[in-house]
């Protein structure tokens, strides 16, 4: 058998990080105040369907019983289960008739829910309550909770609803107004060091703390997830495997996982794609860092609202940290790059190389400055000059050239301007209309106005015969004319290195990066 299932819960006293939850049901229990209907919410690994199940042996175990089975239950005070009669002991084995435990993602239909309305009506079997559980109840249908109403609000005597759920925003409001609300937190990281510890001792395992702290790390508060991955680092011999724990330990290092956010935060590339491979590398679950990475920055973004995280689980110098970088972001980078993340946690799941996704992801946050208000900050130049402000300037040229010059200064000066303020904001415009195109456009520049001419310089051919499509030529011309306040043309050239505007590549390498990274992410 699998340590987890081996080593579930039996009791409250238990349960790995839920002391407020089991105080408050052994106080109920004792003062036979119990509930007819409880509902459980909250991560997965905390302990939800355990809790029911202990719930249920407590209110049937034979230690509580007075007189017969049909003596009144006002009368009885129950406590924690004995874990030896026959109730219990049929309960713990999965064979007790008076428990009936329902999955509602395959029985989630209205039928399901009459056919537990109709079975409700008869007494327990030998209980002294039926107990339903009824797990991840919010899989249930909208005709199915109908259903349950009437039941859930005034059921038989006997019967009890414990209804477990990971996503309680599903449910109704009319579920939640009948039944007493539990929300199970997951466990620190200590909890799960303690339990891990103690089902290493009792099965033989070699002590070794900074293992099996390094497994309490990556489980997540998640005291299933922490058992099975003992399991598996230990394996038969009754050693931990301690490349396998390199693996853990490397997703889930605190140190590694702020580096990482604060890297992306302040827009670097290389070291963040280098950690991501080097996580692959060692087989590690790129999903799960992933979401180490978000919760971190949630606490960065509760800090810099200046929210005091009362169930954070940082010692005082993480917090610290979180604190100091919440100082150096903006509001908004942390919410773009929250959300890029949370985008490739999703795709990771479903990419046969995970790790590509959130690569991606780097890519493009990486190129992006930091925003305020919604606006981009203009990059800088190795001069230290603002580098998204476009100077178009007319080169002079060998043969009657000179007065030409002069006359795009003085009858275009204004219009030159104009471009060079606008060109940054007509293609965040574009990106509003169409990403595919203002990816491109970021790959180009602008090189020279003469009279309704804008000449835009592009690297590749195929980016030209795309921007010269007419539905393309006229939208993006329509956008710059609305920006600008002057109607201008587009004209586009293949540029080369030896080309007057040949650094357009040299100077925007890192926007084809950031380009391609867009269009491919989509």
């Amino acid at each position: 058998m699998v340590l987890y299932r081996k080593y579930r819960p039996q009791k409250f006293s238990d349960l790995v990080g839920q002391e407020s939850i089991t105080k408050t049901l052994l106080t109920q229990l004792e003062g036979g105040k119990i509930s007819h209907g409880y509902l459980f919410c909250g991560t997965r690994g905390t302990g939800k369907t355990s809790t029911a199940r202990i719930l249920a042996k407590a209110v049937n175990c034979r230690k509580f019983e007075v007189g017969s089975r049909k003596s009144n239950k006002s009368e009885i005070r129950f406590g924690e289960p004995c874990n030896k009669c026959d109730s219990c002991l049929a309960v713990a084995d999965g064979s007790h008739l008076d428990l009936i435990e329902i999955d509602a993602a395959s029985n989630r239909n209205i039928d399901d829910v009459r056919e537990i309305r109709e079975k409700i009506k008869t007494s327990p079997v030998s209980a002294r309550f039926k107990v339903y559980i009824i797990d991840e109840v919010h899989m249930l249908t909208k005709e199915a909770f109908n259903a349950l109403l009437k039941t859930l609000e005034e059921p038989p005597p006997h019967a009890m609803f414990i209804l477990c759920t990971t996503e309680v925003g599903k449910l109704p409001p009319t579920i939640l107004s009948r039944v007493q609300r539990f929300n199970f937190r997951r466990a620190n990281d200590d909890d799960l060091f303690l339990a891990v510890s103690k089902v290493a001792r009792l099965e033989g395992i070699k002590e070794d703390k900074e293992a099996f702290y390094a497994i309490a790390k990556s489980a997540d508060g998640s005291f299933r997830d922490a058992i099975s991955t003992l399991d598996q680092v230990s394996g038969n011999k009754k050693v931990i495997d301690k490349k396998e724990i390199e693996r853990v330990a490397l997703a889930s290092s605190w140190n590694g996982l702020y580096l990482f956010a604060r890297s992306l935060l302040l827009g670097q590339v290389k070291e963040p794609v280098l950690y991501v491979d080097k996580l692959w590398t060692a087989r590690a679950d790129i999903s799960a860092f992933s979401r180490e990475a978000i919760l971190l920055l949630e606490n960065v973004l509760f800090a810099k609202l200046g929210i005091s995280d009362t169930q954070s689980d940082l010692d005082d110098g993480q917090m610290e940290s979180v604190n100091l970088l919440s100082n150096e972001v903006t509001q908004v980078r942390l919410q773009q790059v929250m959300k890029e993340l949370l985008v490739a946690e999703g795709e990771s799941r479903f990419y046969p190389l995970p790790h590509i996704a959130l690569i991606l992801a780097v890519c493009k946050l990486g190129n992006q400055e930091s925003k305020e208000d919604g606006f981009e900050k203009p990059r800088e130049n190795v001069d230290g000059e603002p580098q998204d402000e476009v100077k178009i300037e007319a080169k002079a040229q060998p043969v009657g050239k000179e007065s030409k010059k002069r006359d795009v200064g003085k009858s275009n000066g204004k219009a030159a301007a104009s471009v060079e303020v606008v060109w940054g904001n007509f293609v965040a415009k574009v990106k509003g209309v169409n990403n595919h195109v203002a990816a491109i456009l970021r790959s180009t520049k602008p090189i020279g106005l003469s009279g309704d001419i804008l000449k835009i310089g592009v690297y590749f051919r195929f980016h030209k015969d795309k921007l010269e499509e007419e539905k393309i030529r006229r939208m993006l011309e329509d956008i710059f004319s609305e920006i600008s306040g002057k109607k201008v043309r587009f004209k586009y050239e293949v540029q080369t290195k030896n080309s007057p505007a040949g650094n357009v590549r040299e100077t925007f390498e890192s926007d084809l990066e950031k380009a391609a990274a867009e269009i491919f992410s989509k």
